[in-house]
Formats: structure tokens, sequence, C-alpha cells
């Protein structure tokens, strides 16, 4: 119990610093932030179900799509010019509706959602590595403001560690809990909770290097 509420830490900082600089971002990190306090507000709720001894695997059907959409509307605002940005919608839109045809059909709101994950997992990879793409090459331009390069990078970082990290966590999670032990299962989610903390810590260090520059 002590290592969950430790590992929920940086999601609170990180929702502080969002929250600090929604009003005074630019168009591609607001939208970010709005992900870093959707993402703290579905982990709260997880917790207070988790104490009262609810199953809180429906948040995770509705954090899975809902946060993808606000990724992809983030880096949809931030590459806009090297992307066409129907292409980021039609990403969000088929992502949508695969979720929910998943949650539908094959992994019910009582279950955990690993066919969802791990193909949200595998999409942010490819963003957050083509994002690196674009931001070391010579076309930096095609970001929204050099001045976000930094905090992008960060938070670009964060993406990428955490779902490399936990894609195979996700993609065999269910054949764990069926052929594995309950300590295996317990260490790959220790994993999971450590590649999460990783994740919000570079959040923070982006969102707070962009709250230095905007407040000198």
């Amino acid at each position: 119990m002590i290592f969950l509420v430790v590992s929920d830490l940086p999601v609170a900082v990180a929702a502080v610093a969002a929250a600090a600089l929604y009003r005074k971002a630019d168009t591609a990190l607001r939208i970010f932030c709005g992900f870093v306090l959707f993402s703290a507000a579905i982990q709260a709720l997880a917790m207070i179900m988790a104490l009262r001894h609810h199953n809180n695997m429906v948040l995770l059907h509705i954090y899975t799509p809902v946060g993808f959409v606000l990724l992809v509307a983030f880096y949809r605002a931030l590459l806009g010019g090297a992307v066409t940005k129907g292409v980021f919608s039609g990403l969000a839109l088929l992502f949508t509706f695969f979720s929910i045809i998943n949650t539908l059909f094959f992994q019910n709101i009582h279950t955990f959602n690993s066919y969802a994950l791990t193909v949200e997992s595998i999409l942010i990879i490819i963003i957050t590595l083509f994002t690196f793409f674009v931001s070391l090459s010579k076309s930096r331009v095609s970001l929204v403001t050099k001045s976000n390069l930094n905090a992008v990078g960060w938070i670009n970082s964060g993406l990428l560690v955490y779902y490399t990290s936990t894609l195979l966590i996700f993609y065999l999670s269910n054949y764990m809990l069926k052929f594995y032990s309950l300590k295996f299962n317990m260490h790959a989610w220790m994993m999971h909770s450590i590649s999460s903390m990783v994740m919000y810590s570079c959040f923070i260090v982006g969102l707070w290097k962009q709250l230095s520059s905007r407040f000198p």
C-alpha cells in the first residue's frame, strides 16, 4: 500500500504543474496539461475505488481511448507542420472505435483491456519516435514553437520510456495472471508502477522547465 501511495506522488505533482501552466501554455502544451489532469483524476478515482474494494477496471476502459485521443491531439498540434492533420484525426477515430468494440465484444468493463492497451502502446511508441526524428532533424520548424523543444523532449521521453517498458506487460497480462504465480504478477506490476513514476517524473521536469521559461 505504501508503494502504491508513493508511486502516485509523481502523478499529483505533475497535475499541480499542469494546472499552473495551463493558462500560460500554447495549444499543444495546453492539451497535454489537460491529459495530465485527466490522468490524475482517473488515478485518484481508481485509488478510491480500490480502497473501497470495488472493481475499478471500468475506469481503464474510459481512460484508454480518452487518454489516447488527448495525446494524439497534443501531437497533432505539435507536429501539424510535419504531418497532415487528418492522419492524427483518423488515428484517433479508428482507435476509439477499436477500443469501444473491444469493450463491447471482447474484454468487458470488468476485465483488463489488454488488447486496446497493447495497440495504444505500439501507436504511441511510433508517434514518439517520429517526434524525436522531427525534433532532431533540420526541419525543427515543423514543431509549433522552438521554445517548446526542451519541454517536449522530456514529455516525449517519458511517454517513450513508459510505453516501451510496459508493452509486454500489457500484451501478456492476462496470460501471466492465468499461468504465473501471484508473486510473479506483483513483481511485473511493480515494474509497471516504476515505469509510470519515471514517465510522470519526466513530465514534471518538462512542465517545470516550461513554467520557468514563462515565469523567469
